[in-house]
C-alpha cells in the first residue's frame, strides 16, 4: 500500500509477475530458520499438537541463545514494518491534505492506526514468548504460554472485522444491506 500510495505513477507498472516474484523472495529468506534447524540437528523438526504446528525443538547447544534472538527478530521485525509504514503512510496523508487543503480522511486513517496497533499488540506476546522459550523450565508453563501467545495472534485476523465495522462507513452499509 505504501509503494502504491508513495509512487502512483509507477503502480500501473507492477505486474503480477512482479508481485510474485517479490512475495516469492519473501518466502525464500523466512526459509533460514527451518533449513540451518535441518542442518544443525535432523531430528529436531516435530510436529506440535499444542497448536498444530511445525516446531524446531533445536536440541543442539549452539541454538540456547541463538533461537531467543531469531525467533524475537522474526517476529519483531513485522512489528517495526507495520509501525514504520504505517506512520509513512500517515505522513505523507496529512502532506497531500494540508497541500490541496482538504481536510483528512479520519475514516481511513483511524482504520490503518487501528489494524496497525491490533496485529502489533497481538504478535507482541508470541514474540516475547520466542524469546523467553529457552529459558522456561516448567513443561507446564510452557504449554500454557504456548496456548495463550498462539490464542492471541487469532485475535489479530478476528479484529478486523469489528475495526472496519467500526471504522469505515461503506462496509457497515454494505453488512446493513446484506442483513436485510
Amino acid at each position: 500500500k505504501l509503494l502504491i500510495v508513495q509512487y502512483p505513477m509507477h503502480a500501473h507498472l507492477w505486474t503480477k509477475s512482479k508481485a510474485h516474484i517479490v512475495c516469492g523472495i519473501i518466502w525464500f529468506c523466512s526459509l533460514g530458520f527451518p533449513i540451518l534447524s535441518l542442518v544443525i540437528g535432523k531430528g529436531d523438526v516435530q510436529f506440535n499438537y499444542l497448536g498444530y504446528s511445525c516446531i524446531y525443538v533445536i536440541s543442539a547447544d549452539v541454538w540456547t541463545i541463538r533461537k531467543s534472538v531469531l525467533g524475537g527478530f522474526v517476529l519483531l521485525v513485522p512489528n517495526i514494518v507495520v509501525i514504520v509504514t504505517t506512520t509513512w503512510l500517515i505522513v505523507l496523508a496529512v502532506r497531500v491534505t494540508n497541500r490541496g487543503g482538504d481536510k483528512i480522511k479520519w475514516q481511513g486513517l483511524m482504520t490503518v492506526i487501528a489494524t496497525a496497533v491490533v496485529f502489533c499488540l497481538s504478535v507482541l506476546p508470541s514474540a516475547l514468548f520466542y524469546i523467553l522459550e529457552p529459558f522456561i523450565q516448567d513443561p507446564m508453563l510452557y504449554v500454557q504460554f504456548f496456548r495463550a501467545t498462539h490464542a492471541i495472534v487469532t485475535i489479530n485476523t478476528m479484529a478486523n472485522f469489528y475495526i472496519y465495522s467500526l471504522t469505515v462507513q461503506s462496509f457497515r452499509e454494505f453488512l446493513r444491506q446484506r442483513a436485510a
